[in-house]
């Protein structure tokens, strides 16, 4: 969606119906492929359901010639609305890439296959795919439409989405996005009000702390006194997580103001 007019959906069910395209399907579980189109349902790429089956589609991929690179492109974009829904629905799963596909004008199909992922049986709690003001024709941004946009303000987030992408939480990878995060900022989560100052700190000195981080501390045993209130993975992981999407959430509604220049600072001042 950066730099480009969204497509009414009107007109990309058109073209997707009387048009040569580029289709991949994802393949895994229904309980997670059926969160694509409810997520990304336009878009330069986006999801749609046909007889079943869930294909990332749109006009980015009418701009390549090869499979291949159909193939790139579609990974960027699934570790990308991957990373985003599960800061909405934590039990979601990234599924794979089944094939790429080209269809031709009369609806014939010819591809390559490419094999990933493997199946749990889980559950899940849905959060709402809410819009506002939105109208048949040209709808709102869904929240993790809004999510990518603020992904997209600077290079920082940009990687916070990519390490959050991959689902190994750990501390080492958790106290990078704070840091990503504070660079994007200018100054610490807690003084624009993204957390309070006692979460922060009870983070970072449990990151920090070999006593309870174990071998991902940053620090020695014994070099840090332990905290007396420390979090576990699975707290950290929370805590992040609604750090890093609340921080996109306010980026994504910030006016353009000059670029990434004048969000940079020295590293020492946030830590």
């Amino acid at each position: 969606m950066e730099g480009r007019k969204r497509l009414s959906v009107s007109l990309q069910r058109w073209m997707a119906n009387t048009m040569a395209r580029w289709l991949v399907q994802l393949e895994g579980e229904r309980i997670d492929l059926e969160e694509y189109p409810r997520w990304f349902p336009d878009g330069d790429i986006y999801a749609v359901e046909e007889n079943g089956k869930v294909y990332l589609i749109g006009p980015a991929f009418e701009e390549l010639e090869e499979a291949r690179q159909v193939h790139e492109a579609a990974l960027k974009a699934l570790d990308e609305f991957s990373a985003l829904i599960s800061l909405l629905e934590p039990n979601i799963q990234r599924p794979g890439l089944a094939r790429v596909l080209r269809e031709d004008e009369n609806g014939r199909r010819k591809g390559s296959v490419f094999v990933s992922g493997s199946l749990n049986a889980r559950s899940k709690m849905r959060a709402a795919a809410t819009t506002e003001g939105a109208d048949q024709d040209r709808p709102s941004p869904t929240q993790t439409q809004t999510l990518l946009l603020g992904s997209r303000a600077d290079k920082h987030l940009r990687a916070c989405v990519c390490i959050w992408a991959d689902p190994s939480r750990t501390w080492p990878r958790l106290y990078r996005i704070l840091e990503e995060v504070e660079m994007h900022l200018g100054q610490t989560a807690d003084k624009v009000g993204l957390c309070s100052k006692n979460a922060r700190k009870r983070f970072c000195v449990s990151a920090n702390v070999a006593e309870t981080s174990g071998k991902d501390a940053r620090h020695a045993l014994g070099k840090f006194r332990p905290p007396t209130d420390p979090m576990n993975l699975e707290e950290a992981s929370a805590f992040v997580r609604e750090l890093l999407r609340e921080a996109l959430d306010r980026a994504a509604a910030e006016e353009p103001s000059g670029g990434e220049s004048e969000r940079r600072t020295k590293h020492e001042h946030l830590l």
